[in-house]
Formats: C-alpha cells, structure tokens, sequence
C-alpha cells in the first residue's frame, strides 16, 4: 500500500496558489484536484470551520491543503482575504450568486487588485438560473436533472447517494481554470469562470440530450447491449458483468465458456435489428450458461480468453484488489483525525510532470499564523511567462488529433474543441457508425477515414503529426503498437508532442491492458452492487457518469500538459481511466479506516439520505425535500400543514412527512416552504425538462441542422469564462467527410489522394 505523509509540491501546478474559499463538496474538491497537481491550495474557512468537517470524506476533498480561520462577515476578515488574493493565481468559491460581493471577495472586487487572476464560481444554480437564489445542495440539483429516475417498470424514482452533481461541478471547474491558465499563459489576462452544478450536471447526461427529430435509425447494438452487456448471477450467487459490443468480442467469450458453436450464431446478429424473441432467446442462453460457474472462475477465464468483464464487487472488495492498489487508484493518507486512511488516488497521471498528494487535509486553522505573515510578505516568484497575444479561445492555434472510440476518449476531444482547439478525428472506415453517439461526442471536429492497419494510412496519420500539438487516443498500450503507433513513436517524430491516453482500468497496474466500458468500471469499483443492493441484482448509473467523467479529466490532463509546454518547451503524456473516475464519484464512500463502519444507502428501496433529505410523492409527481439545519427545520414545522406531523423516530417521520405532501403539487410546495430555508424541487427527467426555456436559453441544450441527419439535439456549453469562452463547433460531421480537404492539407496531391483510396487507406464520404 502506497503511504503519503507530506510531499514537496511537484506537478505542472508547482508554484500556483490557490485561495478556496469553498465548502461541502464541490469548491474543496476542486482544490483537491489542483493541489494533487503541484497548486498551494489555502484553505479559508468560517469560524467553526467547514461544515463538511463532520464527514469523514473531509480529509479526501480537502487533502494537501494549507487552512486559515477567517470571518468574512467583518471588516478585517474580508481585508484578509482580499490581501491574500491579491497574490493568489485562482480563487474558488461556491456561493450562491451575489453571496461572495456581500462578503467582499467577488470577481469585481479582487480583480481591480489582481488583473491576471482566475476567479471560479461554482454556484448551484447559475446567474441565468430562476433557481438561482435558492441553495444548491446536492439532492436539489440532481433531482432537477433527472439523476433520480424511475427504475425497472416501476415509476417510483431510485435515490443515487452518489454527489454527482458538486463533482461533476468539481470536474468541469478543473478543466474550465485550467484552460483558463492557459490562456491567461499567452494573453497575461485573468478572466472569471462559472460553473453551476446544474449546468455541469449536463455534461454528465450527454447522449441522453440527443433528439434526432427526422430520422430514426435502428437500432444496430440491441443483442449487445441486451446479452453480451449484462449482469449474470454465477453459480456462488455473485454477479458478473459481461461486456462486448463489438463482434470481435464473441469469440473470446465462447472461448471461455466453451461454447464455440454459438460464435457464428452471435456475430451474425452483430449490426442486425433483433427481434424481442431473438434477444430473449439468447438472455436465458446465457443466463443458463453463468450458472455453470462462480463469477471469479468467469472472471479468470474470460480474462484468459481475452474478453471483456468483471465480478460486480463490492466497494470493500475494490478498496484492497491488487489492481486498485498497484494501479494506486487506492492511495492511504496519515490523517490528522483518522490515523492511517484509504483515499482515492491522484486522478490524472502526468508522466513528465506527475502529481502526487501533497499531504493530509488541514486541522481547522492550523496554518493561520503561517499564511498571515505571508500576507505581507514579498510577493511569489512569477510561475508564468509575461504574454500580450490576443486570443479569442484558450487552445486557439492547438490542433488536435482524435483517435478515439465510443465516449470517454471522444469527449476529450470535444472538450479541447470547445475550448478552441481544432481536432481532427481519424475514423477506422469498418467501425460501426452510431448516429446519435456521434451527434453527442464529435461535434466540432473534423473528420477522415484513415485504415491504421495499412501502412499507408499509418503514414498518412504520422504525416498528420507534424503539424499536431496533441494526440488523443483510448486504446490499450499494446493494441495501439501492434499499429506502429506508441508514444515514443510519435517523439522521435514530434518530440513536443503531448500524448493523451484514456483507458478502462488505468495504466499501471496488472489490469491495465485489461479492455473495459463504463459498466465494467461500474461493475469493479462496487458502483453497480451499491445501486442495486447487496442482495438483490446489480444497477447501472442512470447516466454513463464515468465515461464523460474520464473524458474531461483527460481535457484537464491535456490542459496541464499544454501548460507545462508553456513554461518549458516540452511535451509529454498523461492518461487517467474509467475506474479512477469511478472512485472521485465515491469519494463519499471511497475511504477506510481503522474503527469505520460503512453504513451508506444501498438498494433498491433507497428514496434519500433521511426523513429530512428526501424523495417525496406530491399530488402531481414526486419531488426532493432538503433541510439543511434545524433552524430551517423548526420555520418549517411552524407551517399549519405540518402542525399534526409525528414527531418520532426517521420512519415515523417519513410516513408522516409522505402523506401530508400529497396533498399539494409541487408547485405549490416550493412557494410555500422554499421560503422557510427547507428546500423542494419537483423531480424531472430528460424528457420534461428537454424544451426548457430556461435551459435552452442557457444554451445547455441546443438544436441544430446536422450534414444527413437533420435536426438534432444535443449538450451545449457548461461552463461561463468570460475572456475565452467556450463554442460548441460546427454540427458533427459524417465520418470521413473531410478526408480529401484534410489530406490536401497536409501536402498531398489530388494523384497521391487517388492512389491512397485505392490502396484501401483511406475513405472520403460521400452522401
């Protein structure tokens, strides 16, 4: 087990200093993250300290951090903090809006003083938001973005104890500064940064906002996702995730079941509109066929066979695997309050500048004295280049070259566009071609079909290179170089060059070569087992949240990488994986200490955290109440509807609580109670909160005219910079629409272009 007791700062953020004014989740996660990459991360606290103090994820979120006890509600309070921004690089906060100007610690305030500072806001509800006076806690959030939804057949919603929302906020923030830096490396200029959970939280929906409203294609992955993607109870009662979308995936599992007279039957269905009874037929195949074995036999054998799945483990299970402890997806903390404690590990890997945890989270002010003789003090060496450019994007003038597959790898790529990058995305011609994932994660690229496996298309991809700044790809190391195609291939060619590489299961460790999908991170990180219940079947996410999670932590791996080359001339490569974001969604229940006990919500029957925080059925559909404190509490039951409530225990609460709320409409409870400091909000999913006003006037959702297939919805921009802000890019293209234009491009002729399609290496659309 890898120990960390305190490590000099290292990282691309060496020398960055960070003032966190943040409290629960969202702000000192964020903090964590630039702090695991080499940031001075000051800590401000409230007299009494963040109230988060009381969870014993504190020590994850708010680890290597320096703390300073300030009462910004004085006079001298708010001097302190201004004189300590005054020499900070960032500021986080996450009021609601208007809240940090009362305090005097807003953007306009700290700005006049700091002309180069990045100033992040992460309120609940952004500036444009009808909800945004209202507080942004968690359940609130999620509720409104549809993470409760109804499961199976049933229509009641299913609770997820999981903070989606303040970390997706957490990850979109880090990406979203970080790109900020990087332009503030070429401009010289500060800018402000809002990112509200509500508008972060879709960025983790994703392909779900995709409408496509002239076409309904087929649907091309129904016996795989149906049978080859599924959980299967094993003949010890445990369960197994299957996985394999692709065809090439059924022989390696027939292999290890052996069972090779079913090959041809299965890949013949590959790309095939199923019929129910097919699908059917084949589920009770397989079922039948898992009961033959414990699912660790499965999990060894298929492994063997070089197929696709893993045990649905518990989160104990996963807290001491030897792959998540020699992949350091498990690190262990010295902790002030909790002694020797297991934390989730760096969650992005720089490889020329690696991260690492600085230390333990702070004791509440345990660094005042320290950080206010600091205030007055000589200024901090500059750790960034004077620059004048003007510049409209933070990657403008950055290409990019996106090798990527299904999502993870693909949103990287989106999101260096958005952020102005130009990305080329290199298509295999044989893939399968889904409509709507595309119209979700390519956006804003260009495209060309390129065969990787002929040496002419290997070296029309490394004739791309010369003029790439980065590569993106989430293939397996070693899949990747049977193609001649590897990192030290690319500098030899390119030595600058920053290689961005996404995987299942990370990269180091003994299942790093391992191939995986969103629901095998799930599976093996006790994800799927807390949902469904230890007892009962395992459950998806209702969202593919370590997908997009990965993809934009490798946005904010690239971004610290192009910042490094900033500063130093040189490239480098960085990665992260789907089980890595797998433990930040946990980092609630991603721990373990001496004297611990795990007593999270798990099943199926879960409705919230207590009679107090909660799912509720009103007249017109169900809704999410939130007390904060008692004081909120006791405005609340002074209500006359509420004055025959029973006053007992949580269960007797709860019955009380549930049959008084039916007695209105949602509406009509959150203009009643919202105003008492309890907090209600009707519980919606995609569908009802698809044409929004509000929303679509955010631009969270956005429809367009797409190149063959009409009009489409999909996810918009999430985060606010006001200096460089984000674009959603041209409608996505059709696979291969750009090749000869792109190929022109490089150098080659109209009679070499010719020669290479027919040669088979590459494909040029055409409609």
């Amino acid at each position: 087990m890898t120990t960390t007791d305190g490590n000099e700062a290292q990282g691309a953020l060496r020398g960055v200093q960070v003032l966190d004014f943040g409290h629960y989740i969202p702000g000192p996660l964020l903090g964590m993250l630039l702090s695991d990459q080499g940031a001075d991360v000051i800590k401000v606290e409230r007299p009494g300290g963040d109230p988060a103090r009381s969870e014993p994820a504190f020590a994850t979120w708010n680890r290597g951090k320096r703390s300073i006890e300030l009462d910004l509600k004085t006079p001298e309070g708010q001097d302190n903090a201004r004189a300590l921004a005054k020499k900070a690089d960032i500021v986080i906060e996450n009021y609601r809006p208007g809240v940090a100007d009362r305090l005097g610690i807003g953007y306009e305030v700290l700005s006049k003083n700091n002309p180069r500072l990045l100033y992040v806001s992460i309120p609940g509800f952004g500036e444009d938001n009808p909800h945004r006076n209202e507080r942004g806690w968690e359940g609130i959030v999620a509720a409104s973005t549809g993470v409760y939804q109804p499961y199976d057949n049933t229509e009641e919603p299913l609770f997820l104890p999981l903070p989606a929302a303040s970390t997706f906020a957490a990850i979109v923030a880090s990406v979203s500064v970080t790109m900020a830096m990087v332009a503030r490396d070429r401009s010289g200029k500060g800018q402000r940064i809002e990112v509200p959970m509500h508008s972060a939280m879709f960025s983790a929906i994703g392909r779900h906002l995709v409408k496509l409203y002239d076409i309904d294609p087929p649907d091309l992955f129904n016996l795989p996702r149906n049978v080859m993607s599924h959980q299967y109870m094993c003949a010890d009662g445990r369960y197994f995730q299957s996985h394999g979308m692709y065809q090439r995936f059924v022989s390696q599992l027939m292999a290890a079941a052996n069972r090779p007279d079913w090959i041809e039957d299965l890949e013949d269905l590959y790309g095939a509109n199923v019929s129910d009874e097919t699908i059917s037929m084949w589920k009770d195949r397989f079922e039948n066929m898992f009961k033959e074995r414990t699912a660790k036999q499965w999990e060894d054998d298929i492994a063997d066979a070089s197929g696709v799945g893993t045990i649905c483990k518990t989160i104990d299970e996963w807290l001491v695997h030897e792959h998540a402890i020699a992949g350091q997806m498990v690190r262990e903390i010295n902790d002030a309050q909790y002694g020797r404690m297991k934390q989730p590990g760096v969650q992005v890997r720089l490889r020329g500048t690696p991260g690492e945890i600085q230390g333990r989270a702070p004791t509440l002010g345990e660094h005042t004295s320290e950080i206010m003789a600091e205030i007055n003090a000589p200024g901090r060496e500059v750790t960034y280049p004077e620059a004048r450019e003007n510049i409209m994007s933070a990657l403008e003038g950055i290409r990019v070259l996106d090798l990527c597959i299904v999502l993870a790898g693909p949103t990287c790529g989106r999101t260096l566009g958005e952020f102005g990058a130009e990305v080329i995305k290199i298509d295999d011609p044989s893939r399968p071609y889904d409509i709507a994932g595309n119209t979700d994660v390519n956006r804003g690229k260009r495209s060309i079909n390129i065969n990787l496996k002929t040496p002419d298309g290997l070296a029309v991809f490394y004739k791309l290179l010369e003029t790439a700044d980065v590569v993106v790809e989430n293939n397996r190391a070693a899949s990747l170089a049977r193609l001649g195609i590897s990192y030290d291939e690319m500098k030899k060619r390119k030595p600058d060059i920053i290689h961005a590489s996404l995987n299942a299961f990370g990269y180091d460790g003994p299942w790093a070569e391992r191939p995986g999908w969103e629901q095998l991170a799930q599976a093996t990180s006790g994800i799927q087992v807390r949902r469904g219940g230890r007892d009962s079947a395992p459950k998806l996410l209702p969202y593919p949240m370590n997908d997009y999670g990965t993809g934009l932590m490798g946005a904010y791996a690239v971004a610290l990488a192009v910042h490094e080359r900033n500063r130093t001339g040189l490239g480098q490569t960085v990665n992260s994986g789907l089980a890595l974001t797998a433990g930040l969604l946990q980092s609630p229940y991603f721990l373990d200490y001496e004297g611990y006990e795990r007593n999270e919500p798990e099943g199926l029957g879960v409705r919230g955290f207590s009679a107090k925080s909660r799912l509720y059925q009103a007249a017109d559909g169900w809704m999410y109440l939130h007390c904060p404190d008692d004081e909120a509490w006791e405005r609340f039951t002074a209500l006359s509807d509420f004055s025959g409530m029973a006053d007992g225990n949580d269960k007797a609460l709860t019955e009380s609580l549930s049959e008084i709320l039916t007695g209105k409409n949602r509406d009509q409870w959150a203009e009643l109670v919202n105003p008492t400091g309890v907090s209600v909000i009707a519980n919606r999913v995609v569908e009802e909160f698809r044409d929004d006003a509000d929303i679509r006037k955010a631009g969270l959702i956005v429809g367009r005219d797409h190149p063959n297939v009409g009009q489409a919805d999909h996810l918009g921009s999430v985060a606010k910079l006001s200096e460089t802000p984000m674009r959603i890019g041209r409608p996505t293209p059709m696979l291969g629409a750009e090749t000869d234009e792109i190929l022109s491009e490089a150098g080659y002729t109209g009679e070499q272009i010719e020669s290479l399609k027919l040669a088979g290496a590459v494909v040029q659309y055409h409609p």
